[in-house]
C-alpha cells in the first residue's frame, strides 16, 4: 500500500447523511492487522457543499505550503477530491456524494508505545450504543470527524483523510434484520433499558418524531 504522510490535523466536523458499510463497534482486521473502524456516509451534493468547501480549503492550504517549500513539485502536484460520487446498481450517478471515513484501532507512538482508539457511538438522545444492534446501510446518522491533510509522494497528490471519532444514529436500519417494524403501531408497555448515558456534547439530542437538523485515519 502506498505510504501517505499525514501533515496536519484540524478541528472536528459534523456530517449528516445515510451510513454505508458501518464498522463502528468492532474493528475490521481483514486489511489492517491492528484493525480499523470505518463508515461511508452518503449526502446529497447540495447539502455536502459547505463541508466540501471547508475540506477543499484545507487541501489548498497544504498544496500552497508544499509548493512554497518545494517549487519543483508544482508541475506534478495535484489535489485529490474530498468525496466520491455515489452511483446506483447500474453505475449511474445519483446526485449524492460519499464521504469515506476511518479510524485505526491502534496507533503506535514514535517511542514505541501503543494506544487504542474506538468510535463513540450514541443514539438520537446521546445514549451510548452497546453494539447489540448493528448499523445497517441506509441508517440516518451524524458523524464527527477530524480532517487530516496528507501528501502521497507516489502519486504526487495532496488530500484530506477523515478520522471517524463519533457517530450519532438518528434513524436505525438494523443490519441483518428485515425492516418489519412498520407492521406495528406504538403501544404502552415494555421499553428496552438504556445503558449508562455518556456526557458527550459532540451531538445534540434529536427529536426522532420530527425532522432532525442537519468524516479515517491512515
Amino acid at each position: 500500500m502506498a505510504k501517505q504522510i499525514a501533515i496536519r490535523s484540524y478541528y472536528m466536523l459534523v456530517i449528516k447523511g445515510k451510513s454505508q458499510w458501518a464498522k463502528v463497534f468492532e474493528p475490521d482486521t481483514r486489511f489492517v492487522d491492528d484493525g480499523e473502524y470505518s463508515s461511508s456516509v452518503i449526502v446529497p451534493e447540495a447539502e455536502a457543499a459547505q463541508v466540501c468547501e471547508q475540506l477543499e480549503g484545507l487541501i489548498d492550504e497544504e498544496y500552497n505550503k508544499l509548493v512554497k517549500e518545494k517549487p519543483q513539485l508544482k508541475a506534478t502536484l495535484s489535489k485529490r477530491a474530498v468525496t466520491d460520487p455515489d452511483v446506483d446498481q447500474n453505475g449511474n450517478e445519483t446526485g449524492n456524494v460519499v464521504f469515506k471515513t476511518k479510524l485505526k484501532a491502534k496507533i503506535r507512538s514514535k517511542t514505541g508505545q501503543t494506544y487504542t482508539q474506538k468510535v463513540n457511538v450514541v443514539d438520537a438522545k446521546r445514549n451510548p450504543m452497546s453494539g447489540d444492534q448493528l448499523i445497517g446501510n441506509g441508517s440516518l446518522v451524524k458523524i464527527a470527524v477530524e480532517p487530516v491533510t496528507y501528501y502521497m509522494a507516489s502519486s504526487k497528490q495532496v488530500g484530506v483523510s477523515l478520522r471517524l471519532k463519533a457517530m450519532q444514529v438518528i434513524d436505525l436500519v438494523e443490519h441483518g434484520i428485515p425492516s418489519t417494524a412498520s407492521l406495528f403501531e406504538e403501544e404502552d408497555g415494555f421499553v428496552a433499558k438504556a445503558i449508562e448515558k455518556d456526557n458527550s456534547t459532540i451531538f445534540d439530542d434529536v427529536d426522532t418524531e420530527g425532522t432532525a437538523d442537519d468524516e479515517g485515519d491512515f
